[in-house]
C-alpha cells in the first residue's frame, strides 16, 4: 500500500511539472504553504491526479494515527509545494521525490511533535558555553550553526541579531522545547505557550537562586520537522520589557547546585497551587520578578514591588512598618547583631516606600535608601525561597496557620525562633 501511495504522489508531481511548463506557470507559483492561497490550491486541486493521490496517502503506515484522515487534502498540497520549494525550478528530479517521500514517511512514522523557542538572555554571564537546565531547557553560547541544526535558521539569527544590541545584551540564548504526542487534532498547532512558560519559570528559578537581573528577550518559535504538514512563518513572538538598567548576572556552580530544587518547585506551584503557603505567595513571587521586569525601571519601582512581595508574606493589618521589619530581622538573622541591623534597614525602606507611594517629597536619606535597593531584594529572595520551599514541601511541624497566629510570639523566643529559621531553611539559606 506504500508504494501505491508513493506512486500516486509522483504522478500528482510529474502532472503539476508538465501541466506549469505548458501554462508558463512561473515556479513560485507552487511553493508555499497549504490552504493560505485558495487560487494556488485550486490550481493543484484541479489535476486528475489530485484525488487519486488524496485517497492512497491515508495508507502510509501512522498516517491516519498521527495525521487524520481528514489531514489528507492538506498533506498532498503540501507535498507538491514542499517539492517545488526544494527543487526551485519546473522540472522533475527523481532524486529530490525520493528523498522528500522519505521525509514524509519518517515524519508519519515519529510519534511526537516538538516545538522549540529561542531568545536573546541579558544581563547574563558565565565561563560555560552550554548549560543543561533540564526540562528541556538550555542556556548557551550564541553559534548560528549551533541554533540551525536546532531548527532556527537563518531568519532566526536575523530576528535575535535585531534584538541583541543594546543594555544588558549578552552572548547567551535560552533554548527551551516542549514534546507533544501526534494527533489529529494537534497536526498544525505549536506548543509555544508551554515552551514560554518553561522559559519564565527557568528565569523565576534563576533570580531566586541568586541576584542579578536576568531576563530574556522576545521570543521566537518552530516546530522542526522532516516534512512540513503545512506551518508556515516564524511563529511569535512574546514581547519583553527593554532591558534598562539592572546588575550583571554570574552563572557559577553554587547556582548551578540550587537551580533544579527551585524550578521544581516553581513548577509545583503553578501545578498544585500556592494555597499551602503563608500570606499569598503568587502575589509575592509576581511582585519580587516586577522587579527585574516593570518598565521603565528604576529603583523606586523596584522598592515598591519588593516591599509589596513582603507584605504579601508577612505584613499585618496594623502596625505594619514595625511589625514587618520585626517579622523580616527575626527569620532572616542570624544574629542579635544582624537582627537588630536588618530591623532598621527595613524601618528605613519602609519609610521610604511610605514617601514613594504617597507622593511625598524625597530627602536625601530617601534617596540614599533607594541606592540601597538590591539589599532589600536580597532580603526579599531569601524569604521567597524559604516560602517557596514550605508551600511545596511544608514541615510537619507547622501550619499555615501558625504564622497568622503564632508568629510574632515564636520570634521572640531564642529557642522557637531557630527552630522555626531551620524548619524554613533560613539558617543556611
Amino acid at each position: 500500500m506504500t508504494e501505491i501511495a508513493r506512486d500516486a504522489l509522483r504522478a500528482l508531481v510529474g502532472k503539476a511539472t508538465s501541466t506549469a511548463i505548458a501554462n508558463g506557470q512561473p515556479v513560485h507559483e507552487l511553493q508555499g504553504v497549504a490552504f493560505y492561497d485558495t487560487e494556488r490550491d485550486a490550481t493543484v486541486r484541479s489535476l486528475a491526479s489530485f484525488d487519486t493521490a488524496i485517497q492512497a496517502v491515508t495508507d502510509i503506515p501512522d498516517f491516519v494515527t498521527h495525521f487524520g484522515t481528514d489531514a489528507a487534502e492538506r498533506v498532498v498540497l503540501q507535498f507538491v509545494y514542499e517539492y517545488f520549494t526544494r527543487v526551485d525550478e519546473l522540472r522533475y528530479d527523481e532524486a529530490m521525490f525520493d528523498a522528500l517521500w522519505l521525509d514524509l514517511q519518517t515524519e508519519t512514522r515519529h510519534p511526537e511533535w516538538v516545538t522549540r523557542g529561542v531568545a536573546n538572555v541579558r544581563h547574563f554571564r558565565s565561563e560555560d558555553l552550554a548549560i543543561d537546565l533540564g526540562d528541556g531547557i538550555s542556556v548557551r553560547g550564541r553559534n548560528s550553526r549551533a541554533l540551525a541544526s536546532l531548527g532556527f535558521g537563518p531568519p532566526f539569527w536575523e530576528l535575535l541579531s535585531r534584538d541583541w544590541a543594546g543594555p544588558g545584551a549578552s552572548s547567551f540564548v535560552i533554548v527551551a522545547e516542549h514534546t507533544l504526542a501526534k494527533r489529529p487534532e494537534n497536526l498544525v498547532r505549536t506548543e509555544s505557550g508551554s515552551v514560554w512558560i518553561k522559559a519564565i519559570r527557568a528565569i523565576g528559578a534563576l533570580r531566586l537562586a541568586a541576584a542579578g537581573d536576568v531576563s530574556i528577550g522576545p521570543m521566537w518559535f518552530v516546530r522542526p520537522a522532516h516534512f512540513n504538514v503545512g506551518i508556515g512563518g516564524i511563529q511569535g513572538t512574546y514581547a519583553s520589557v527593554p532591558a534598562f538598567g539592572g546588575s550583571e548576572y554570574v552563572w557559577t556552580e553554587l547556582i548551578a547546585r540550587a537551580y533544579p530544587r527551585l524550578y521544581d518547585e516553581l513548577a509545583q506551584l503553578e501545578r498544585d497551587g500556592y494555597g499551602k503557603s503563608p500570606g499569598n505567595l503568587s502575589i509575592a513571587l509576581r511582585s519580587f520578578m516586577a522587579t527585574c521586569d516593570r518598565w521603565p525601571p528604576g529603583p523606586d519601582s523596584k522598592l515598591l514591588d519588593a516591599t509589596t512581595a513582603l507584605e504579601a508574606l508577612l505584613g499585618a493589618d496594623t502596625e505594619i512598618a514595625f511589625k514587618l521589619a520585626f517579622r523580616v530581622a527575626g527569620l532572616v538573622a542570624g544574629s542579635d547583631d544582624e537582627r537588630s541591623a536588618i530591623f532598621k534597614l527595613m524601618k528605613d525602606f519602609y519609610d521610604t516606600r511610605s514617601r514613594l507611594v504617597h507622593g511625598g517629597h524625597l530627602k536625601k536619606k530617601h534617596e540614599m535608601r533607594l541606592a540601597k535597593v538590591d539589599e532589600l531584594r536580597s532580603l526579599v529572595r531569601r524569604v521567597l525561597r524559604a516560602f517557596v520551599a514550605f508551600a511545596t514541601n511544608p514541615p510537619s511541624v507547622y501550619r499555615r496557620s501558625f504564622f497568622e497566629t503564632e508568629l510574632d510570639a515564636a520570634l521572640v523566643n531564642t529557642a522557637e525562633r531557630e527552630k522555626l529559621r531551620v524548619a524554613l531553611g533560613l539558617d543556611r539559606n
